[in-house]
């Protein structure tokens, strides 16, 4: 399996994880434990709770993996679950400002192997460009791109992950991406880099 999973290799490595097997297990901490931690480290930029939580999450599902419900989107379940648990954590701690918290200064994008063997100028100039424009985006707005574009939740999941409304999700959604189009034609026009 890759990281690309079915439905039903979803509900198949799941089962198999619920009803106790290591490997399954094994593949499922493989499969999700480092996007998790980059999803979590973007929520709270704090290294040691990130991990906490991540770890405290895996140990979760491992003990009580008899009394887990079933899904059908392994990814979605455990965004939700490492959101709650880093939002909990951080109530605990009072220590982190709601400045601190949600997605500030997260890079959304991942170069991928074959954008990073076409090294063409303009290409990097326009990547450079959007990226910057993303990261003025207000932190909600960012965090919504960020799970539907970037991840691949529906936006009912990414409104479950958020504990907001499906109708915010749309609505921030559309701001942010008419907002993104403007920002981003006025910088590529004013570089030169239409």
């Amino acid at each position: 399996m890759n990281n690309r999973l079915t439905t039903s290799e979803h509900v198949q490595l799941w089962n198999a994880c619920r009803a106790g097997s290591r490997d399954a297990f094994s593949q499922l901490y493989d499969l999700f434990a480092a996007d998790l931690y980059r999803y979590g480290y973007n929520l709270v930029r704090n290294k040691p709770l990130v991990e906490d939580c991540l770890h405290g999450l895996f140990l979760h599902i491992y003990e009580n993996r008899d009394r887990l419900g079933a899904t059908d989107n392994i990814r979605f379940y455990l965004y939700r679950a490492l959101r709650r648990r880093l939002l909990d954590a951080v109530s605990r701690l009072k220590r982190l400002s709601s400045e601190e918290y949600h997605f500030d200064q997260a890079d959304l994008f991942s170069q991928s192997y074959e954008q990073a063997m076409v090294e063409r100028e303009l290409a990097d100039q326009q990547n450079w460009v959007v990226r910057a424009e993303l990261n003025k985006l207000p932190k909600r707005q960012k965090e919504i791109l960020y799970l539907v574009y970037m991840k691949g939740l529906t936006y009912q999941q990414a409104a479950e992950v958020m504990d907001i409304s499906i109708k915010t999700v749309y609505n921030t959604l559309n701001v942010a991406l008419k907002s993104l189009r403007v920002y981003v034609q006025k910088s590529l026009e004013k570089l030169g880099a239409l």
